[in-house]
């Protein structure tokens, strides 16, 4: 966690807010999954995750909606496109809450990856924004309306119960996408006894987290200026809470959409010797009911290396994913090598963000997938 975010990163000096989902940084581990005990805390009585209320922004320390996804042109079905479009806020004392924003499309057949970033502190929060309020800056809709609509510039972002709309633009590239979720919002927990969608980090806060693993998305992405019809897959995240830095480590997150309808996330937080101190993970299986997967029930390795021709950070180049009390043994390739996003203007951070091919372990293709990562030198 997207991501996207446990490191703050800085707003043009007012409000700060996370990038990534868990964003630290330090040293990465490409080692099989082990995990040191964390320090611990007790939560503090938290209500639980009420939707369609809960969708819109909240008075915490960070929070993001983060999507990414897979299209294909309706008259060229073969041809692959991924895209991230994530809205984060932070709010910190008694200044006005801060947001940024990033959109990033990789475009497989071209080899190409493109990405931009905005930022803005300058915040107005209306009840029920309309058409003739919006204007340079965000509009965002408070939570007692339900469900969010979020502006900053001419990207929005608008949903309520899993029906959602997404608009974005970069040089080379627009989306104008809906989407529809396929099945219930998954709540994720992060260690019993906490409610689901709760996550405690310990002395470092707590976060809700839900996801909508399985979204149908519709609509047309114009790419250098032609317009194609796509359809597709996406996945949304919202995130929220009062935390911050857990130390100096990173974060990795997964999030693989399985041809036989089950859908799996895994995210591991790092310190900064490369120990994974926090782990956790959800299975929704094709009927959208979701298991809880515990530090230790799923195994995470890093193969292969790239590295950065821009920033020098290496990376792992593929993934295996094996949950063996399901079934699953996973191996994730990028679609493209280089998905890395240089947003230290917007969020203080460089992270790599990426669509993936997921396969089986005969090599049989078996599903598609996002993986971001954090904390890489």
């Amino acid at each position: 966690m997207r991501r996207r975010r446990i490191l703050v990163g800085t707003l043009a000096g007012s409000s700060a807010i996370g990038c990534g989902r868990g964003t630290t940084i330090g040293a990465p581990s490409s080692a099989p999954l082990t995990v040191r005990p964390a320090a611990t805390a007790t939560p503090r009585p938290l209500p639980p995750v009420s939707l369609p209320r809960d969708e819109g922004p909240h008075d915490v320390l960070a929070e993001w909606w983060y999507y990414t996804g897979h299209l294909y042109p309706t008259n060229a079905p073969d041809r692959e496109l991924g895209f991230e479009f994530v809205f984060f806020r932070g709010v910190r004392g008694e200044r006005p809450p801060g947001y940024a924003a990033h959109f990033a499309v990789t475009d497989v057949m071209r080899g190409r990856f493109a990405y931009d970033q905005r930022q803005d502190v300058a915040l107005r929060e209306a009840a029920r924004p309309t058409a003739a309020s919006r204007g340079p800056g965000i509009v965002a809709a408070a939570r007692e309306s339900g469900g969010f609509d979020m502006q900053l510039g001419d990207w929005s972002m608008r949903g309520a119960n899993g029906s959602d709309s997404l608009q974005s633009a970069l040089p080379g590239y627009a989306l104008d996408l809906s989407l529809t979720a396929l099945k219930p919002p998954a709540l994720h927990l992060g260690a019993p006894p906490l409610e689901p969608g709760l996550i405690s980090f310990g002395p470092a806060g707590y976060s809700y987290y839900y996801s909508r693993t399985r979204m149908a998305a519709a609509g047309a992405l114009v790419v250098d200026g032609a317009r194609l019809e796509v359809r597709g897959e996406a996945w949304m995240d919202h995130q929220w809470g009062d935390f911050l830095v857990l130390g100096g480590g990173g974060w990795d997150w997964f999030a693989v959409n399985l041809a036989d309808g089950r859908d799996v996330t895994a995210s591991v937080i790092r310190d900064e010797s490369g120990a994974v101190v926090i782990a956790y993970g959800t299975l929704v299986d094709a009927a959208g009911n979701a298991q809880h997967l515990a530090p230790g029930s799923f195994a995470i390795q890093g193969r292969g290396r790239w590295t950065s021709p821009r920033t020098g950070i290496a990376y792992p180049a593929g993934w295996s994913l094996r949950v063996p009390g399901v079934g699953l043994d996973l191996i994730l390739q990028p679609l493209l090598p280089d998905q890395e996003l240089d947003t230290r203007a917007s969020t203080g951070v460089i992270y790599w963000e990426g669509a993936v091919a997921v396969a089986d372990a005969t090599g049989t293709e078996v599903g598609r997938g996002y993986v971001e990562l954090t904390g890489y030198k």
